[in-house]
C-alpha cells in the first residue's frame, strides 16, 4: 500500500518536528493524528499491513538505540515511521533493553502491539547516520512501506567492512591502540609512551574481543582489557620519567572508558527518559568500575613486590602545548574512527578536539577550576558540533564525542588509581568522585549545547509561522 506523497515536506528535520510532540508542547487533540491517516478501504489485509508498519517502526527504533542514539531520538524514529504509514494513536516506549509500540491500524478497533529487545549495544555512527537518513526519507513520504522495509534490511544486514572477517576482528583493537597512542602525548608522554600505549591498547582490545566472542560478561572483559596498560607501566617504570608512566596508564585506561554511554545517559536523563538513563548510567559505571579494578589489581601487586608506579603531580597541559596538541588531534580522529564515524567527519572532529584542548589549556592558565572550565569548553564544542551537524542535516554525536575526548581528566584519574593501589582508599575514592564530576560536566555541557540549539530552532520556526 502506497502512502500519498502530496503532503509538503517541512524544512525542519524529522527529529525537530517530533520533539514538540514528545515533550508535550502540542495540544492533546493532535496526538495520534500527526501523520497522514489511511482509512479502511474494505480490504481484508489492513491489520496485516498495520503489523508490517509496526514491525518496521520498532525495528528502526531498536537499531537507533543500539547504535548510540538517545532514547528521545529512538522514540521519535518509531513515532515518525508509524504515523507516516498510517497508524494512529501511536504510543512508543523505549528502555535500555527494549522498544515497544502500541497503535491502531486504519479501520481496526483492536490495537497493535510490537516489541523488540535490544540485545547488543555498539557505537556505530555510520549505520546510525544511514538510519537517520532513512527516517528522513520516510517522513518525506518518498518511500513505500515495502521499499522502506527493504532499505532498513540493507542497512542493518550490511556486509563486513572492506578487509573481510579478519580485519573486522582487528579493527577495534588497532583503533583502540591508536586512541591510546594519541592519548599519550595529551597527558604528558612522548614517542616511547605513545608506542607503549599503542601496544597496550591493541592487547587490551584483542583480549576484550576474544572474551566477548566467548560470552564473558562485560565487567570481567574490561577488567582484563585494562591490565596490559598497567603491566606495561610497571615494566617501564624504572627506565622512563615518572610523568611518562602516568601518561601510559591514563592513555591505556581512557581508551576503554564508556564516554559515549555516559554522555547518552546524561542526555536521556535531561530529556526525561529516566529509566533508560539509569540503565545506561549503570552500564557506564559498571565498565568504569571494571577498568579501575583491572588497573588497581595490577598496580597493587606491583606495589607489594616493590614495583609501584611513581605518583607525581598532574602535568600542566600549558607547560607543553605542541606535542599534546598533536596528540589531541590523533586522539579525536582515532575515537571517531573506532566509532565508525564517516571519514568526512574526521576533519571537523579533529578541529573540535584541538580547539577544545587549546581553550582548556587557556582556562587552566587563567585559573579556572576543572569543573567550570570543562563545562564551558564542552558547551562550546557541543555548540560548534551541533551547528556543523545542523548544516549537514546529520547527528551531532559523531562530531561532539571525539571533540570532547581530549578533555577527559587524566591526571586526577592516575592519582586516584595510584592511591587505591597503595591502600589510600579515602584519597582514591575522593579522586574518583572528582573524575566522575568532570565527566558529568562534559556530558552536561554537550547536552546544554544541544538543548540551546533546539530552542533556537523552535523559536525560528515559530517566528516564520507568524
Amino acid at each position: 500500500m502506497r502512502v500519498r506523497n502530496d503532503t509538503p515536506t517541512l524544512p525542519a528535520p524529522w527529529l525537530a518536528r517530533a520533539l514538540p510532540r514528545l515533550r508535550g508542547l502540542e495540544p492533546l487533540s493532535s496526538y495520534g493524528y500527526g501523520g497522514e491517516l489511511l482509512h479502511d478501504d474494505g480490504r481484508a489485509d489492513m491489520q496485516a499491513y498495520g503489523a508490517r508498519v509496526a514491525d518496521l517502526a520498532v525495528r528502526v527504533g531498536e537499531a537507533l538505540l543500539s547504535y548510540g542514539a538517545s532514547a528521545e531520538e529512538a522514540v521519535a524514529g518509531i513515532l515518525v515511521t508509524a504515523e507516516t504509514y498510517g497508524l494512529s494513536y501511536c504510543e512508543p516506549d523505549v528502555t535500555l533493553g527494549s522498544v515497544s509500540l502500541s497503535a491502531y491500524a486504519p479501520g481496526e478497533l483492536t490495537p497493535l502491539h510490537a516489541t523488540r529487545h535490544v540485545r547488543r549495544h555498539s557505537t556505530d555512527f555510520r549505520a546510525l547516520g544511514n538510519l537517520q537518513a532513512l527516517v528522513g526519507r520516510i517522513s518525506g513520504h518518498t518511500l513505500t512501506l515495502d521499499e522502506a522495509r527493504a532499505e532498513a534490511g540493507r542497512i542493518l544486514d550490511a556486509p563486513a567492512p572492506v578487509g573481510g572477517r579478519r580485519w573486522a576482528r582487528w579493527r577495534v583493537p588497532v583503533q583502540t591502540g591508536l586512541v591510546a597512542a594519541g592519548g599519550g602525548p595529551v597527558f604528558g608522554g612522548g614517542p616511547l609512551t605513545s608506542l607503549c600505549s599503542f601496544v597496550a591498547g591493541v592487547l587490551g582490545g584483542l583480549l576484550n574481543g576474544w572474551l566477548e566472542r566467548n560470552g564473558v560478561p562485560a565487567f570481567y572483559r574490561y577488567a582484563v582489557a585494562a591490565m596490559p596498560a598497567a603491566i606495561m607501566a610497571l615494566g617501564v617504570s624504572r627506565f622512563v620519567p615518572a610523568f611518562a608512566v602516568q601518561a601510559l596508564v591514563v592513555a591505556g585506561v581512557l581508551g576503554l572508558l564508556p564516554t559515549v554511554t555516559f554522555v547518552s545517559a546524561v542526555q536521556d536523563a535531561l530529556a526525561g527518559h529516566y529509566l533508560t538513563a539509569l540503565g545506561r548510567l549503570a552500564d557506564a559505571l559498571l565498565v568504569f568500575a571494571a577498568v579501575v579494578t583491572g588497573v588497581v589489581a595490577v598496580l597493587g601487586v606491583g606495589h607489594l613486590v616493590g614495583l609501584g608506579v611513581p605518583i607525581v603531580p598532574s602535568v600542566r597541559r600549558s607547560d607543553r602545548l605542541g606535542a599534546p596538541g598533536a596528540g589531541a588531534v590523533v586522539f579525536a580522529v582515532a575515537v571517531a574512527a573506532r566509532a565508525r564515524t564517516p571519514a568526512r567527519d574526521w576533519l571537523p572532529a579533529a578541529v573540535l578536539g584541538l580547539a577544545g584542548f587549546v581553550v582548556s589549556v587557556e582556562f587552566e592558565v587563567l585559573g579556572f577550576s576543572s569543573l567550570v572550565g570543562t563545562a564551558l569548553v564542552a558547551t562550546a564544542v557541543g555548540g560548534a558540533g551541533h551547528f556543523v551537524a545542523r548544516r549537514r542535516r546529520e547527528s551531532a554525536l559523531p562530531l561532539v564525542v571525539p571533540g570532547i575526548a581530549p578533555l577527559l581528566p587524566g591526571g586526577v584519574l592516575y592519582a586516584s588509581l595510584g592511591a587505591l593501589a597503595s591502600g589510600r582508599t579515602t584519597s582514591g575514592i575522593a579522586g574518583m568522585v572528582n573524575v566522575a564530576a568532570v565527566t558529568l560536566a562534559l556530558a552536561v555541557g554537550v547536552g546544554l549545547a544541544g538543548e540551546v540549539g533546539q530552542l533556537i530552532r523552535r523559536l525560528r520556526l515559530r517566528s516564520r509561522a507568524v
